[in-house]
């Protein structure tokens, strides 16, 4: 087991500011951060809220790419592990490995509803049942499934298509900074009343991207050796969990309403059903294969890789939309029942 308490440190204080900018989306608009539903909101063109969801995720990918500009591959604090892993260490994934496990996180992030932001941060929480069943499933099936790829499959560097950090994290910069001030734009230009839904996203993602940097949550490396059970075994990133709960513990249950709208937009359905069971189940397998859900992939922009921009993120969209129509279907099945 590897124990570092600087990396413990910043992984406490990562997941108190991942708890911060959840708390402040639904302490203010009384929404659940989710990243597998943002995500897919987004590659679907959701018209009520693509614009807002557009800047959250946007200003994530900034967040990560400020950070990355100061701190590069040092370690935020002295003594800790480096800030970002080295661009090979990300490419380890392989393109195969990515395809799988960008299909399998997509396919069972859509089906179980969820991914570690939506049932993890947001769903423990609020106490959710179903949340709860979800981060048994997902978090089981990513151990057995990461332990044993480490005993099997031994991952190697493919080639890059930019060996070049400067230049993919200012462009991930510039891009992303772009995107965020479009979001924000566009939903004020769709209603000028709900100009601040972006402004409110635009900090959100800025908050919860440096709290992924910052506790360890933006390297592949530091996920998988949380997930592999072996001598090298990494347990900081429970700290993650631990600080961002603990915060959301306390501030998801404040108020009656949110303070900026009628009432609370939370998930109604509290059934712990196959779809969740089995979602819930096969986003950990992916989980433990690469190593990385939508947020932390997201982070990874400024390290730009053929094998998460590419292939990962693209594989994770058509995972979902196949979720979708498999969701839909045993829907029409369970009706003739």
């Amino acid at each position: 087991m590897i124990l570092n308490l600087k990396d413990i440190y910043l992984a406490a204080a990562g997941g108190l500011l991942i708890g911060l900018a959840t708390s402040i989306h639904y302490l203010l608009k009384g929404r659940v951060t989710g990243f597998s539903g943002i995500f897919y909101s987004l590659i679907t063109f959701d018209k009520n809220s693509f614009y807002w969801k557009l800047s959250l995720m946007s200003s994530v990918v900034l967040s990560s790419s400020l950070l990355f500009k100061y701190y590069g591959f040092t370690p935020i604090l002295e003594g800790a592990s480096p800030s970002f892993d080295p661009i090979n260490q990300i490419s380890k994934i392989g393109y195969i490995g990515a395809a799988i496990a960008g299909f399998l996180v997509g396919f069972g992030t859509k089906l179980g509803n969820g991914c570690t932001s939506g049932h993890g941060v947001c769903g423990l929480p609020r106490l959710s049942v179903r949340s709860m069943a979800a981060v048994a499933s997902f978090m089981t099936f990513g151990i057995l499934t990461a332990t044993l790829k480490d005993q099997v499959v031994l991952e190697q560097p493919t080639q890059l298509l930019i060996d070049n950090a400067n230049i993919t994290n200012t462009a991930a910069m510039v891009i992303s900074g772009i995107l965020t001030l479009i979001g924000i734009i566009g939903q004020t230009k769709q209603n000028k009343k709900t100009m601040i839904d972006a402004i409110i996203s635009s900090v959100v993602g800025l908050v919860f991207g440096s709290g992924l940097v910052i506790s360890g949550m933006a390297k592949r490396s530091k996920i998988l050796g949380f997930l592999t059970f072996n001598k090298s075994w990494d347990p900081s990133l429970m700290f993650v969990m631990l600080g961002a709960v603990s915060l959301n513990l306390i501030t998801f249950n404040l108020l009656d309403k949110p303070i900026l709208a009628e009432k609370w937009d939370l998930p109604t359905n509290k059934k712990i059903d196959f779809k969740l069971l089995l979602g819930a189940s096969i986003f950990g397998i992916g989980w433990g294969i690469g190593g990385l859900c939508p947020g932390p992939a997201f982070s990874l922009f400024p390290q730009f890789t053929a094998q998460i921009a590419c292939v990962f993120l693209p594989c994770l969209a058509l995972g979902q939309i196949n979720a979708n129509k498999f969701s839909q279907y045993l829907d029409q099945k369970s009706k003739k029942f």
